[in-house]
């Protein structure tokens, strides 16, 4: 039972993390700006395709045009930062667990 009782507790560290209370607070400033979140909506749609090379040129100008909106955008460019900081600490979270179980597998 200790180990659901370590989850628990970093589970809480996670979320008292500075990673994740700057992701929430700009992830809530955008949902608070219909405008924004309806630009990051269309933006990371449009990455999926890019990412998954289902475009052409035009859908690809439009993507770059896309980006420079979101970037130029305030809002947006803390939110896709904070993202991008607490996504990193998730990985790399993650990673330490692997680590630790991985000899097991060779």
């Amino acid at each position: 039972m200790a180990i659901y009782e370590t989850a628990t507790k970093l589970a809480n560290e996670i979320k008292s993390s500075k990673e994740y209370t700057q992701f929430k607070k700009y992830m809530q400033e955008v949902k608070k700006d219909p405008e924004s979140e309806k630009l990051l909506t269309e933006y990371k749609m449009t990455q999926v395709k890019v990412q998954n090379f289902t475009v052409n040129d035009q859908n690809l100008a439009k993507f770059e045009s896309l980006k420079k909106k979101v970037f130029n955008n305030k809002k947006l460019s803390r939110y896709l930062n904070s993202e991008q900081q607490f996504t990193s600490m998730m990985a790399h979270i993650n990673q330490i667990l692997s680590q630790a179980v991985e000899n097991d597998y060779k």
